[in-house]
């Protein structure tokens, strides 16, 4: 599916290949978009996408908003990375040396008023949750396209490519050697 078709998402910048770091790629805010925006903690669905198509539909509500979001994959390449978010950096890489262009997209939905069940009472509370925003982008995709964006792994029920889980499983066991 193409991001044109989207009617409910901005653009939130470019991934862009780095040089002399760890980490293989950094990224690019748009312009147009204020650090209210970058940093504000709604719940929010990131889509990711090459050359238009979208490949990846996520969702959030990380402290620091998108930016705190994004971070977790662009820093993939050190720390201690989930698989997922290691292979789609190297994914997200190796698109940009073919050529490509990878951009990151943002929905989201306001908070709203709910009563949450606590351990003594339940109080009114305005909440923000990413998974029904989420599970809904994913059904409104497949619906339309019998499957899941490709580096949807999971959800398509489908290995990740071989080269970068090796890549991965070869990061940890480096990583824990060190220690």
């Amino acid at each position: 599916m193409h991001i044109n078709e989207v009617k409910t998402a901005i653009k939130v910048g470019d991934f862009v290949l780095r040089k002399g770091s760890k980490n293989k790629i950094s990224f690019q805010y748009s312009p147009n978009l204020n650090k209210k925006t970058l940093s504000d903690d709604s719940a929010r669905i990131y889509l990711i996408t090459q050359d238009g198509i979208i490949k990846k539909i996520g969702g959030s509500i990380q402290t620091g908003g998108i930016k705190g979001t994004i971070s977790f994959y662009i820093g993939a390449m050190t720390g201690s990375p989930g698989r997922p978010r290691f292979i789609v950096h190297l994914l997200i890489e190796k698109a940009l040396k073919s050529g490509s262009k990878v951009a990151l997209y943002m929905i989201t939905s306001p908070k709203t008023s709910a009563k949450v069940s606590g351990l003594f009472e339940t109080k009114k509370m305005k909440i923000a949750s990413f998974k029904e925003m989420e599970d809904l982008c994913k059904f409104d995709y497949y619906s339309k396209e019998k499957k899941y964006p490709d580096w949807n792994f999971q959800e398509n029920h489908q290995p990740y490519p071989p080269e970068l889980e090796r890549k991965f499983m070869a990061y940890h066991r480096k990583r824990l050697s060190k220690k």
